[in-house]
C-alpha cells in the first residue's frame, strides 16, 4: 500500500516517481516526457520518407502510413497522460485490484489495435516498395511511441 506522503507507483519497490516521471529510465522514452515524441514526430517522418526514398506512386500510401503513425502517437500519448495523472494522484492505487488489472487490460488492448492499424498500413505501403527501400524499411525505428525497433537496436554486446 502507497504511504500517505507518497504518491509514487509501488513506492516500496523503489518503482515510483522513477518510473512515471516523464515515463522513467525504463519507458518508452527513457527519461523524456511523454509529449516528447509528438515534439519530434513530423521530423522523424519526414527523415524517413527521406530514406526510404517515396516515390510519386508510393506517396498514397506513405501518407496513409504517416497518418496512422501520427494518430496512433496521439492517442497513446493521450492514454499515457491519464494513466499517470492517476498514477499520481494516487487514485490508481485506491482501486481495487481487480479494477486496476482492468485499466491495465483496457491500456493493452488500446495499445494492439494502435499496432494492428500501423501495420495495416506499413503492409500496403511495404508491398509497393523496391528491394533497396525494403532493406532501409527493415533498419527503420518506428517513431509512434517505441513501435517497432529497427535490426540494430536489438544488440546486447
Amino acid at each position: 500500500m502507497a504511504d500517505s506522503d507518497d504518491n509514487g507507483w509501488w513506492p516500496r519497490w523503489d518503482m515510483g516517481r522513477g518510473m512515471m516521471d516523464g515515463w522513467g529510465w525504463g519507458g518508452p522514452m527513457m527519461g523524456y516526457g511523454p509529449d516528447a515524441m509528438l515534439d519530434r514526430i513530423d521530423g522523424r517522418l519526414a527523415y524517413m520518407k527521406t530514406e526510404l526514398k517515396i516515390t510519386g506512386a508510393q506517396t498514397v500510401a506513405w501518407d496513409e502510413l504517416a497518418k496512422v503513425i501520427h494518430d496512433t502517437a496521439e492517442t497513446h500519448n493521450a492514454l499515457m497522460r491519464e494513466m499517470m495523472k492517476d498514477v499520481r494522484s494516487g487514485d490508481f492505487l485506491k482501486q481495487p485490484l481487480p479494477e486496476r488489472l482492468t485499466v491495465q487490460q483496457t491500456h493493452m488492448e488500446a495499445r494492439l489495435e494502435q499496432i494492428k492499424a500501423v501495420r495495416a498500413a506499413v503492409d500496403k505501403l511495404y508491398a509497393l516498395l523496391d528491394v533497396d527501400q525494403k532493406k532501409t524499411a527493415d533498419e527503420i525505428v518506428l517513431p509512434s511511441m517505441g513501435m517497432g525497433m529497427g535490426r540494430g537496436m536489438m544488440r546486447w554486446n
